[in-house]
């Protein structure tokens, strides 16, 4: 009997759930909103066994190896939770010991971009490479790294955390992980932009608003000069996570994935192309998922 795994993907936003084989074949994908209201951290973890339990409902247990949680940080991989997510309103979130209990199957557990780093090594266009990372911009920024083959995870799982790399002194923008200022996910993740662009628009004198970062994106494809002015200066930024990104881990090729990116990659992409080796993820928004059920079939050493 072919094994398949479990694979989750836990965001700000959304939660998604998929059954994957060990070739790296999607036999069912799901998907439901991220709670962003309750009293601690438990209904992000009771939606996800929800899940769950819809997506092996006609699923042989036998047949399955075992379950991959990728979810956005930081996180303590030892103790098998979130511990103050900058996406969510939760101090923490546990998850393998819960998920463990609920469903007996051995749960591996991950950051997000690290998983979706090792899903392009293992499944994706990154079988040819020692040396890569894997970016997300979307809700929020990060990343994961091999580096001579070797996945980086660090004491807590937290090693590849690019988007709280300081890009930026001129706007002082605080972040949400309340730890400095300046990080570059505060300015150019979706999440984030649009108190960027307000802020640049107060400081430029530009008068315009959004209420969302979809409308602002819209406006930029329509030529509108303010907006790709703004986007602009999104772009050099990014340069610079991308330049500091380039010198901390020494990778020969980037790959990017997250809504944000992918969705507008012909005003994101080419400010990125100009400091390195990029490419766009193999699995578009399912490289989480991917790395999901690569940490259970191919769990790095």
């Amino acid at each position: 009997m072919e094994k398949i795994a479990i694979a989750l993907d836990i965001g700000g936003s959304k939660i998604r759930a998929a059954l994957i084989t060990k070739e790296g074949k999607i036999i069912k994908r799901i998907e439901g909103k991220t709670p962003r209201k309750g009293k601690t951290g438990k209904v992000v973890t009771k939606r996800a066994i929800e899940l769950i339990k819809e997506l092996i409902r006609e699923t042989k247990k036998e047949s399955i190896k075992g379950i991959g949680i990728a979810s956005t940080g930081p996180i303590d991989i030892e103790k098998g939770k979130l511990v103050f997510p900058t996406n969510m309103i939760f101090k923490e979130v546990s998850l393998v010991e819960l998920i463990e209990k609920e469903f007996g199957f051995p749960v591996s557990f991950m950051n997000d971009c690290t998983a979706a780093a090792w899903g392009e090594k293992i499944f994706g266009k990154g079988k040819n490479y020692k040396n890569l990372v894997y970016i997300t911009i979307s809700s929020g920024i990060g990343g994961g790294a091999i580096v001579d083959n070797h996945l980086l995870l660090g004491k807590k799982g937290n090693a590849s955390e690019i988007g709280h790399f300081a890009i930026d002194t001129q706007y002082n923008l605080s972040c949400k992980c309340k730890k400095g200022k300046g990080h570059w996910e505060s300015y150019c993740s979706g999440g984030n932009m649009l108190r960027f662009f307000k802020k640049w628009c107060l400081k430029n004198k530009k008068n315009l608003k959004f209420k969302k970062i979809e409308d602002l994106f819209k406006e930029a494809k329509r030529g509108n000069k303010i907006v790709l002015n703004f986007l602009k200066e999104v772009g050099n930024l990014n340069r610079k996570g991308i330049s500091n990104t380039v010198l901390a881990y020494d990778p020969e090729i980037i790959f990017v994935g997250g809504k944000t990116a992918l969705e507008n990659k012909n005003l994101i992409l080419p400010y990125l192309e100009k400091e390195g080796k990029i490419s766009l993820t193999s699995f578009k928004e399912n490289t989480p998922l991917m790395g999901s059920a690569a940490i259970v079939f191919y769990p790095p050493k």
